[in-house]
């Protein structure tokens, strides 16, 4: 009878570890995501071209050989300083299948240049364990808090690297 108590106890010790584990696993990427934000709005504010690139997935980098250009172009768009980030709303959706996953967010920022309101839309794999080619940054979107309706396009349908409005082509 002992033996039973124990190995019940002792199974309910393990799961219980295992989810928490997975939980401080998914309050990591959660950070993680927030944290990618931060270094977005460095990357604007130093026009740090190789920095916001290497943020990319490596599946981005490889599929889309303009990416350098048009974060370049991006700068030129934006130019200036963001004076306030705003944490506008964060989704995110995680595939598991037996002991892999992946997770993504779509994030989306206020942020303020040079007195102008942009969003700032990013889509970021932290984790997967499915393709790792495709952690990091695969979507990137900042336009006018004015033009957004224009722009507008479901989360699915943002193409891979950076979207650049009218303005910035």
């Amino acid at each position: 009878m002992k033996k039973n108590i124990l190995l019940i106890v002792s199974v309910i010790f393990v799961l219980t570890g295992c989810v928490k584990k997975e939980k401080q696993s998914f309050n990591k990427r959660d950070e993680m995501n927030l944290l990618m934000a931060d270094e977005i709005v460095k990357c604007i504010n130093k026009e740090d071209i190789d920095s916001l690139y290497a943020l990319f997935s490596a599946k981005v980098k490889t599929q889309d050989l303009n990416l350098k250009e048009d974060i370049k172009k991006l700068y030129k768009y934006l130019n200036g300083q963001v004076v306030s980030c705003e944490k506008w709303a964060v989704g995110s959706t995680t595939e598991i299948e037996n002991e892999i996953n992946s997770t993504y967010y779509f994030s989306s920022f206020k942020i303020v240049i040079n007195k102008i309101d942009y969003y700032l839309y990013y889509i970021y794999f932290p984790r997967n364990d499915f393709d790792s080619s495709r952690e990091g940054i695969r979507s990137l979107k900042i336009v006018k808090v004015d033009e957004d309706d224009k722009y507008f396009c479901y989360w699915q349908s943002l193409k891979p690297g950076v979207f650049l409005p009218d303005e910035a082509k």
